[in-house]
C-alpha cells in the first residue's frame, strides 16, 4: 500500500516536514536555480519542493495514481494531477527539468518509470532523484515519509539511472540531522547539515542525483551494419583479386614452343 497523499501533506505541515523540505529545496536552487524560462515537472510528492521555480515558463505537478493528489498550487490555477502508472499525459521530449521526490521508493516499476521520464525529458534535460538513504537515519524512522518503500545505496541509484540511459552528472545530499520533531534539535539542524556534509557526508537522509538524459545509437543494429560491410567489401575484394592475377599472367614470358598466335609450334 503506497503511503497516501494526506500522510505526506500532514508531514510537510509539521516543524519537522517544513525544515526538511527547506534543507531538500535549498540543494535544489544551487542544482537549478529557478529554472527561468524552463519547463518543469515533479512527480511523486513535489508540492513542497516546486514553489522554488516560480520562474520557470511552466511548472507541472504529477502524482500516481496510487497515492492520491493534493491541489497545488494553493493560488491560481491547478497545475497537479493524478496519473495511472508510468503513463504520463506529455509529449515527447516536453520538459526540460524533471524532479522525482517520493517516487521512486514505493514504484512498482521503477525502471518503467524511468524510460518515461526519459521520454518526456528534452534531449538537454536533466532529472534530479531525491531518494531515501539506505544507510541514512531517516530511512530507519517510522515517523517521517522518508522510511516508506524501498531506500536506496548511491550505487543502486546510479545503476538505475545508467540502466535508464541516463548519465549522471552530480550528487548532493541533505538530511543529517535526526529524525525527530524536537524544537531544540530543529534549531540545531542548520549547523547538523554543515557538519554532516563535511564529516560524514554518506550518512544523509535523502540521496540527491542529477542526470542528464543520453542519446544513443542502436548498438545492436551498428553492430549488424559493420558485420555486412565487411562480408560485402570481401564480395568486392574478390574480383579484383582475379583482374590482378589475370595481369600478373600477361606479363609472365611465353612458352617457347609456342609461336606469338599461341598456338603450339612445328
Amino acid at each position: 500500500m503506497r503511503t497516501d497523499v494526506l500522510d505526506f501533506h500532514e508531514f510537510y505541515r509539521t516543524p519537522l516536514g517544513r525544515r526538511a523540505a527547506d534543507f531538500v529545496c535549498a540543494r535544489l536552487q544551487e542544482a537549478w536555480g529557478d529554472a527561468r524560462g524552463m519547463r518543469v515537472a515533479g512527480f511523486g510528492y513535489a508540492n513542497p519542493f516546486l514553489n522554488g521555480f516560480s520562474a520557470a515558463e511552466r511548472v507541472l505537478d504529477f502524482a500516481p495514481a496510487s497515492q492520491g493528489v493534493a491541489r497545488w498550487p494553493a493560488k491560481g490555477a491547478n497545475a497537479a494531477c493524478l496519473i495511472q502508472g508510468a503513463y504520463w499525459p506529455l509529449p515527447d521530449a516536453s520538459i526540460d527539468r524533471l524532479l522525482i521526490v517520493h517516487g521512486l521508493e514505493e514504484a512498482r516499476d521503477p525502471r518503467r518509470l524511468m524510460r518515461e521520464v526519459w521520454r518526456v525529458l528534452a534531449p538537454e534535460g536533466r532529472v534530479i532523484a531525491v531518494v531515501a538513504n539506505r544507510v541514512g537515519a531517516w530511512s530507519t524512522f517510522s515517523g517521517t515519509p522518508y522510511a516508506a518503500g524501498r531506500p536506496y545505496s548511491r550505487g543502486q541509484l546510479t545503476s538505475l539511472l545508467t540502466q535508464s540511459s541516463f548519465s549522471v552528472s552530480g550528487w548532493s545530499g541533505a538530511l543529517y540531522f535526526p529524525p525527530v520533531n524536537s524544537s531544540v534539535l530543529l534549531r540545531a539542524a542548520p549547523s547538523w547539515e554543515r557538519a554532516g556534509a563535511r564529516v560524514w557526508p554518506s550518512l544523509c537522509g535523502v540521496i540527491m542525483a542529477e542526470a542528464l538524459k543520453e542519446l544513443i545509437a542502436p548498438v545492436g543494429k551498428v553492430a549488424t551494419e559493420g558485420v555486412l560491410v565487411q562480408r560485402r567489401a570481401r564480395v568486392r575484394r574478390a574480383p579484383a583479386a582475379k583482374g590482378a592475377a589475370r595481369r600478373a599472367t600477361r606479363g609472365a614470358p611465353r612458352d617457347a614452343s609456342r609461336d606469338p598466335s599461341g598456338r603450339p609450334s612445328r
